[in-house]
Formats: structure tokens, C-alpha cells, sequence
């Protein structure tokens, strides 16, 4: 009678370790997915100096971008100011320094001949492979002319707020 209580004690003893050990496991589990942050979302300060630099060109034109890009909204906002220079066309691209890159969108087109002074500016909403792209710091402002194509050019920089 006695091995058979004490078999018995051992039976119950085993079933609350095994309750024990898979109660805490699962507890485990539940902390490990309440664990999951999410990365914070940036904002970036983006600019470019767009110059002959960038095509090496004898352009004495010259231009700067400004803009901001927010990760929440994956929206780049900007602003582009150019002096000594008649552009037909200026593009936003994509691509390896001193390449030809992928069109991103034209950020001006003159309409009728017609060169604007002011500065150009304008809001984009970026694709997740932009938005990669851009933080790469893959993208460039290109600056096509009359006489060449693109006549300057430069790279978009970013700088966390």
C-alpha cells in the first residue's frame, strides 16, 4: 500500500511539473510578441547642390534643392532655386553616381518657351523602393538644357531632424 501512495504522489508530482514548465513557456511566448516594437518613423532635411560637377560640363549654372522627407507619410517635399542656367527640363532620377539613372518624375517642363525665375516646388509621394532608393542616397536632381543633356547635376543628401 505504501509504494502505491508513493507511486501515486510521484504521478501527481510529475503532472503539476509538466502544468508548471508548460504554463511558464507559454507565458514566455506572450511577453516575446508584446515585445515587438516598431522602429520610430524619421524625418529627413534633404538638399543638392546641382552643378558641372556632377556632368562634368564648363555650365556656369548652377541650383540648389531643398526639401524635407517624412517616413510616416512617404512624402518628399521640395523646392528648387537655379541661376545662370535656361533649363528645358528638370528631372528627378535614380541611380549610381555619373550614371544616366531611371526617371523618378520631372520636376519642371517650361510651358510654351516660357523659363519661370521663381522657384519650382512640388510634393511626391515615394514608392517603398524609392523611399529606399532615396535613403540610400541613390537620387539626383538632373538639369537638361538647349545645349546639353543633362548640362548639370547633383545628388540628393539627407540629414535626420
Amino acid at each position: 500500500m505504501r509504494d502505491i501512495l508513493h507511486t501515486r504522489r510521484l504521478i501527481e508530482i510529475g503532472v503539476f511539473l509538466t502544468l508548471f514548465f508548460t504554463a511558464s513557456c507559454k507565458k514566455k511566448e506572450d511577453v516575446t510578441e508584446e515585445a515587438k516594437v516598431k522602429p520610430p518613423v524619421r524625418s529627413y532635411v534633404v538638399t543638392a547642390r546641382v552643378d558641372k560637377k556632377g556632368t562634368n560640363s564648363n555650365s556656369e549654372g548652377t541650383a540648389v534643392l531643398k526639401g524635407n522627407y517624412d517616413e510616416g507619410t512617404k512624402v518628399l517635399s521640395y523646392a528648387v532655386e537655379f541661376k545662370d542656367i535656361d533649363p528645358t527640363l528638370i528631372t528627378l532620377r535614380s541611380g549610381p553616381k555619373g550614371s544616366t539613372g531611371s526617371l523618378i518624375t520631372e520636376i519642371y517642363k517650361p510651358v510654351a518657351g516660357k523659363v519661370t525665375t521663381a522657384a519650382i516646388k512640388g510634393n511626391l509621394v515615394l514608392s517603398s523602393l524609392n523611399e529606399r532608393n532615396l535613403l540610400k542616397g541613390s537620387f539626383f536632381v538632373a538639369i537638361n538644357t538647349v545645349k546639353l543633356s543633362p548640362e548639370i547635376s547633383g545628388i540628393l543628401t539627407l540629414k535626420q531632424q
